[in-house]
């Protein structure tokens, strides 16, 4: 790995070694490296139970009032399945007594925003309908898995702009809605116009970069294969981008949206997008708040058994109990 002028936790630096490159270009190259992964698969704790809307992991002592934990996972919108999570969330069922639900949503550009969106939240209706109405929700993504997760919630909450709805539709959203509790999102990957000052900063990654992230919001969108000129600015138009990730505003505060957790790396291109959502949150009148810890990377803040990861948990733990 090139020397950096940045602090990165020694404990986290394999990681850099061990991920592959993030070639949102090369799609079957990219998808490839993460299909390695599941050459050895996890043997769960936890009873785990796989339908074709995702994975669910469900405590053998679980509790009446026991929440839902909806953990989306990452992988530029283009990539990942939830399969790749099952060691995490196999620990987070076992850590917080919660059923984790893993949705297994279709990825761009195959099926471009808002499929991915409306399969999350299909998950999570499923999910409803067979473990109960009565539990409290709480929405964790990582990167890509943050973005969804954040998309997911303002659909739920009416937030998303020019989104048809039947009376059945709007009900269910309510109705699901009015249990979501809080959302994590960890290094959350929401900007498109790559204009912040980490995302030049930290082009060149390490793991995430400038150029995978082109290629993943053109995929997303369903817009054509992104140019290989790195540092070329993505034409979305706005009125999309706000459709799948709203800015904070007034009007938020109004409708209840849930407390909000946003994790952040200093090391990392999403960095000052991770930021400008949790303030703008605190600004619009929300409840959120923001953590940052020192060394961390993009992808680094679930390595098991590091300083990151255990802060992490804790922090969720606490999250999850002021907030139930």
């Amino acid at each position: 790995m090139a020397e950096t002028p940045f602090f990165l936790r020694p404990e986290l630096l394999p990681v850099i070694e061990a991920t592959p490159e993030q070639t949102t270009w090369d799609l079957p190259s990219m998808r490839a490296g993460g299909d390695a992964l599941l050459e050895n698969p996890h043997e769960a704790t936890n009873r785990l139970e796989v339908t074709s809307h995702g994975r669910s992991f469900i405590p053998a002592n679980l509790q009446d009032n026991a929440p839902i934990l909806v953990s989306i996972h990452g992988g530029g919108y283009v990539a990942g399945r939830a399969a790749f999570d099952d060691a995490k969330n196999d620990e987070l069922a076992t850590r917080f007594g919660a059923i984790v639900l893993s949705p297994e949503y279709r990825l761009a550009p195959e099926f471009p925003f808002p499929i991915p969106v409306d399969d999350c939240i299909s998950a999570l209706a499923e999910a409803l309908e067979r473990f109960g109405y009565e539990r409290p929700i709480f929405v964790l993504g990582d990167s890509a898995g943050a973005g969804l997760a954040y998309s997911m919630v303002s659909r739920l909450y009416g937030l998303a702009a020019h989104v048809p709805q039947d009376e059945g539709t709007a009900a269910q959203y309510e109705r699901i809605s009015s249990m979501i509790r809080g959302i994590v999102l960890l290094e959350p990957c929401i900007d498109p116009s790559m204009s912040t000052h980490s995302s030049s900063l930290f082009a060149d990654g390490p793991i995430w970069t400038r150029r995978a992230a082109a290629g993943a919001w053109r995929h997303f969108f369903g817009l054509a294969l992104a140019t290989e000129e790195e540092g070329k600015k993505s034409e979305i138009p706005d009125v999309l981008v706000e459709s799948a990730f709203p800015k904070p505003r007034e009007h938020m505060r109004e409708i209840g949206l849930p407390p909000a957790l946003v994790v952040v790396n200093p090391v990392d291109p999403l960095r000052d997008e991770g930021i400008a959502l949790a303030t703008g949150l605190v600004d619009s009148g929300c409840i959120a708040e923001l953590h940052m810890f020192a060394g961390t990377f993009h992808g680094s803040l679930s390595v098991p058994d590091s300083v990151a990861w255990d802060e992490i948990r804790s922090l969720i733990s606490r999250f999850m109990t002021e907030n139930s």
